[in-house]
């Protein structure tokens, strides 16, 4: 098949949809696909280049600056058309590519694919540009969708008012477990340095996780907190709090290839978002032996259930509950010998269902669906 993936940010930008589509991508071409990337120019990348058999286009677009993921590549519906495709793909609830693209399917009469890899709960001024989103751009694009591909089943509820359930099918995300590896024994780091990795968004409640810290701090006062990810507009304002907390927190961004390294130097990682769908730090946190605690947002439960069974409310907070989550850190840091046995049986089933090749071979059985084709390689 000739696949055309767009997305509105790719590596060297980084983040959950970028990682998903670059490894789903080369995973496709692989198994002998023809895979395109449609993406726009940040970074100062090439505005061409390849990797693995995968081809990337980037076009300069203008953007919204507050909201990092609506960008808009000029005449893309058009540019999108005049390319040999057999089926698009586009991803993410939010941005401008899926409306775009499904213009283009539309135009040339291919299977358009969509992606929600999480739905997000605004307020504010957010919150008015989610209503005009779903209510204009996505319900022309959730139409022309030949099926909508949600990465964890907790989106369902959120997506079905919008969609047809027969339309929805769940692919979990997958990992890299050759890259993602416990290489330090948890029990054997000598500083307990505890991270948060992702964007830096309101949303995602680091706030909580500083304050949390501060108390972890009184107590444990060789630990550390690390912040590493893409600002967005928030840096200075979660200084400002530290500051105040009389905690010293390092702010960094990383590199996909420096994160393997970064996961094995550390003690804990913490999503404490008010919501996502399946976050790949998850995934990774997991993958690498180390302790990965969350808010039960999106498929945080479900996935710890399946990996941590019985131990999984220990690795489980409440949304903005800064005093809970700093006793399940310190729980952590005080043994270190029992939760390296619990992340060794949950890196084990981990492996048993969420990979990159399993992700790609059930996304290109819905291509072959939509193009009424019975088998896949």
């Amino acid at each position: 098949m000739k696949i055309i993936q767009v997305v509105h940010a790719f590596p060297p930008d980084i983040g959950g949809i970028e990682a998903h589509v670059y490894h789903l991508s080369k995973e496709m071409a692989k198994k002998g696909h023809t895979v395109t990337v449609v993406t726009t120019k940040t970074n100062g990348a090439p505005g061409s280049d390849s990797f693995d058999g995968v081809k990337v286009i980037r076009y300069w677009a203008f953007s919204l600056p507050i909201f990092s993921s609506v960008r808009f590549i000029p005449f893309l519906p058009l540019r999108l058309a005049f390319m040999d495709a057999d089926i698009y793909h586009s991803h993410g609830y939010g941005s401008t590519q899926p409306f775009f693209t499904s213009l283009a399917a539309f135009i040339t009469r291919r299977p358009f694919i969509f992606t929600i890899h999480g739905y997000p709960k605004l307020k504010g001024l957010g919150g008015v540009f989610k209503w005009l989103y779903t209510n204009v751009p996505a319900r022309v694009f959730l139409r022309i969708a030949r099926k909508a591909i949600t990465v964890t089943d907790a989106t369902m509820p959120d997506i079905a008012g919008e969609i047809p359930k027969e339309k929805i099918v769940t692919i979990p995300n997958g990992v890299d477990f050759s890259r993602f590896a416990p290489r330090t024994p948890l029990s054997s780091l000598k500083t307990d340095t505890i991270a948060y990795i992702g964007r830096f968004d309101a949303y995602k409640g680091i706030e909580t996780l500083i304050r949390a810290f501060a108390i972890v701090k009184k107590k444990r006062p060789g630990s550390k907190l690390k912040l590493i990810g893409k600002d967005e507009g928030i840096a200075d304002s979660l200084k400002r709090l530290a500051s105040g907390l009389k905690v010293e927190i390092e702010i960094s961004g990383a590199k996909p290839e420096e994160m393997p390294k970064i996961y094995d130097s550390l003690s804990a990682v913490v999503l404490p978002s008010k919501y996502e769908g399946l976050s790949l730090v998850l995934l990774e946190a997991i993958a690498s032996g180390r302790p990965m605690l969350s808010t039960p947002v999106g498929a945080a439960p479900k996935l710890f259930e399946e990996v941590y069974r019985k131990d999984a409310p220990k690795f489980l907070f409440e949304i903005d509950n800064h005093y809970e989550l700093a006793g399940k850190i310190l729980n952590v840091l005080e043994n270190k010998k029992e939760f390296e046995a619990a992340c060794s049986r949950a890196r084990e089933e981990l492996m048993k269902k969420y990979s990159w090749e399993v992700a790609a071979t059930q996304t290109l059985k819905v291509y072959e669906e939509a193009l009424g084709n019975k088998t896949v390689k």
